[in-house]
């Protein structure tokens, strides 16, 4: 599922990154969409931290949340890194006794606080109380009076700063500068920048996990069931495949530490990538993800064929991963840092020389029906093009059947 996170930065009077206000976005139009402001503020955090990298999304410095009065009564910001987001109080908040309680406590644990929007002469409860707990306050610079604007920066000079929103020329800029504004944000300096990514379901969690475990010179097998047992469906599938005909089962396996031993830590790394690289399954990559098993278990054929049989794994996750970055839309490299992988496997995926890569080469040759170049890098390896068939024939056999 693609999600959409929009930014616009926040700049300081020398015009260098203060911050980011992020924004939910439903769809790719980058616009908002009357939807439920808790709901998308709970969606943004999930998403920004869960699935994107909060420290890219903001290049490192802080990003502005909103939240509304319902999030703030549940204490929600409470749980974000205070060193990296300001907690941005939406206009529609009250400054009931719980809202104001709350954020005496996000003060106390070293939040910074910010109201958005600010509005004059508000008709409902005080909202004095907000305004001096506030470290930063937001007002739409071009559509509020001037002088009650200049009225309020001087009675907080020096212990609030003040963000002009909404500026949009550079004369507007120059006039908030000059009023006492320090934090300035608008079509000005840049209009917000539609962030996308793949969504990464938890089991991959699990996943990697059992990944890292398996690469180790002595994975710990009790671990590894632990790990299985977390996730219902993970210890289905598991158990069915211990079971299956495929691996010779003569009596029913109901244990999983059994069901690893059974399999063994070869064939446990190839079916982990395989429900690694399936999470990320829709309507749009399933032909992709199909290819890049085949191109797996190829590899790991065309291993044996040149008597490496101790990289056969290597040689299968070169092929499984070989488009994870088209399949997850993120670069490779970001992509395979979080994955226990060996050197040579992400230097393969990431281009770089070598048997891996050679041979992953002239797989995506053949695929691209270049015969002529195929069979050249076909005979350097000692293998014919009817060999090669053959091999290719097999592959595509097993690949119908994981799928």
């Amino acid at each position: 599922m693609d999600i959409y996170i929009a930014r616009q930065p926040i700049f300081n009077r020398d015009m260098s990154i203060f911050g980011y206000e992020l924004l939910h976005r439903r769809t790719p139009n980058n616009r908002y969409e009357n939807e439920d402001h808790s709901g998308a503020t709970a969606e943004l955090v999930r998403n920004s931290f869960l699935v994107l990298d909060f420290d890219n999304l903001t290049d490192g410095t802080r990003g502005f949340i909103n939240f509304t009065q319902d999030l703030l009564e549940a204490e929600i910001p409470a749980i974000l890194p205070k060193e990296k987001v300001v907690v941005e109080i939406l206009e529609t908040v009250e400054a009931t006794d719980i809202v104001i309680e709350v954020c005496k406590k996000l003060k106390r644990e070293g939040y910074i606080l910010a109201l958005d929007d600010l509005i004059f002469d508000r008709a409902d409860l005080d909202y004095t109380p907000l305004i001096e707990l506030a470290d930063i306050i937001k007002i739409e610079y071009p559509g509020t009076d001037k002088q009650k604007q200049r009225e309020l920066l001087k009675q907080y000079q020096g212990k609030i700063t003040f963000l002009a929103e909404k500026v949009e020329t550079r004369e507007e800029f120059r006039e908030a500068a000059a009023m006492g504004y320090t934090l300035f944000q608008g079509y000005f300096f840049c209009r917000p920048m539609l962030m996308k990514s793949k969504e990464i379901g938890s089991l991959n969690i699990h996943l990697i996990e059992i990944l890292k475990e398996l690469q180790k010179p002595e994975p710990n097998f009790f671990k590894i069931a632990e790990t299985i047992e977390k996730d219902l469906g993970l210890t289905y599938k598991l158990l069915k495949m211990a079971n299956s005909i495929y691996y010779g089962a003569k009596c029913e396996i109901t244990n999983l530490r059994q069901a690893v031993v059974r399999l063994g830590i070869q064939e446990m790394k190839r079916w982990i990538s395989i429900l690694l690289i399936k999470d990320f399954e829709t309507d749009e990559n399933s032909e992709l993800i199909k290819v890049c098993l085949l191109r797996g278990k190829l590899l790991s054929l065309i291993a044996r064929e040149l008597k490496r049989p101790l990289l056969e794994t290597d040689f299968f996750f070169t092929g499984v991963f070989s488009s994870i970055d088209i399949i997850m839309d993120q670069d490779m490299e970001s992509i395979i840092s979080e994955l226990a992988l060996s050197d040579d496997v992400k230097h393969a995926l990431l281009g770089g020389e070598g048997q891996l890569r050679e041979c992953l080469n002239t797989v995506l040759l053949y695929e691209n029906l270049d015969f002529d170049a195929t069979m050249v890098r076909l005979a350097n390896m000692g293998i014919d093009l009817g060999r090669f068939t053959e091999l290719y024939i097999e592959a595509l056999t097993w690949q119908r059947g994981a799928w």
